[in-house]
């Protein structure tokens, strides 16, 4: 680690040190938000840098981590200005400041990983977004093979255009495994605490649910999920997570969904060596082996896995909607 002269902290992944009998290289600057690495995201996205440039002797990639928000615009332009092929900002907070970076170096291309909100049209900038709903139609189908009651329920974050792709996901994937269950959900209030971070709320609504009859759970939305499957946990139902590692829910935890970012990061590396670049929004999702649901926790049946399988063939084959 060395101080920049942004104040950003900085140091090149060893994988990527070039050799004396390269003619040229291919460079790629990764800055993060100030978490660094210690952001999931983030840190998967690093960890698909290096598997872009690894065994690649003429590759170089350069890890820039912000001291401050403040510093994201200058951490950006710095990456530009030394002329790499590449730079990525890895963090949807790095949102406005690419944005604005890439207008200012129409030359350069840039990568924005995952942002939570749509973004200017820009032909110099990538932006990889994940099919989540994917991800959240595969848990929906899973949950309406797994319930007894014929009922199952989704919690959410705010009412806001990533929780409409998780419940829509979800309650169309539940719809399709099984025709008739009833599927009940609920966005967390703007009233109720901190966006994404209220796990009290979260577990008295999947509690609630449960007093209602649903026997599986979808927690979505952050802590405020995760509340819901601690609930789900203590009741002795099944449940399903979006992104999910909190351990108190490992009771009931069947799987979870999951975004490949490391997987978007490196293709998109491969892309540009390989001469494919192209700026706009990237799509990735089952096809792209980009999205899908962790390993299961719990033996299912094979005819259900049979089912579901069949399903992420459709799915990603575009023969299947989500409803989106």
């Amino acid at each position: 680690m060395q101080a920049g002269a942004s104040g950003a902290r900085s140091s090149v992944n060893p994988a990527g040190t070039p050799t004396p009998g390269c003619t040229s290289e291919f460079r790629v600057a990764f800055i993060t938000d100030v978490a660094g690495l210690q952001s999931t995201g983030d840190s998967d996205g690093w960890r698909g840098v290096g598997d872009a440039v690894r065994d690649r002797p003429c590759f170089r990639a350069r890890l820039i981590v912000p001291s401050r928000p403040s510093e994201y615009r200058r951490a950006l332009q710095s990456g530009a200005d030394a002329q790499n092929n590449l730079v990525i900002a890895a963090s949807f907070l790095l949102t406005d400041a690419v944005v604005a970076v890439a207008r200012a170096n129409p030359g350069t291309r840039f990568v924005l990983v995952d942002p939570l909100v749509a973004t200017p049209g820009l032909p110099n900038l990538a932006v990889l977004s994940f099919r989540e709903d994917q991800a959240a139609y595969l848990s929906g189908a899973l949950s309406g093979f797994l319930t007894r009651s014929g009922m199952v329920a989704g919690v959410y974050g705010p009412d806001g255009a990533t929780d409409h792709v998780h419940r829509l996901g979800f309650e169309h994937g539940a719809r399709f495994a099984r025709p008739g269950v009833r599927v009940l959900g609920a966005y967390q209030p703007p009233s109720d605490g901190a966006p994404y971070a209220n796990p009290g709320w979260g577990a008295a609504q999947a509690r609630a649910f449960i007093a209602q009859g649903a026997d599986v759970i979808f927690g979505a939305g952050g802590t405020t999920g995760q509340g819901a499957l601690q609930a789900a946990a203590e009741a002795g139902r099944s449940c399903i997570g979006a992104d999910a590692t909190d351990p108190a829910a490992a009771g009931c935890l069947v799987t979870s969904t999951v975004k490949f970012i490391d997987r978007g990061v490196r293709s998109t590396i491969d892309e540009a060596a390989a001469g494919r670049w192209s700026g706009g929004v990237k799509a990735l999702g089952l096809a792209e082996a980009a999205v899908g649901l962790g390993p299961f926790r719990r033996s299912l049946p094979n005819d259900a896995l049979r089912r579901l399988q069949q399903i992420a063939d459709e799915l990603a084959a575009g023969t299947l909607s989500t409803g989106l």
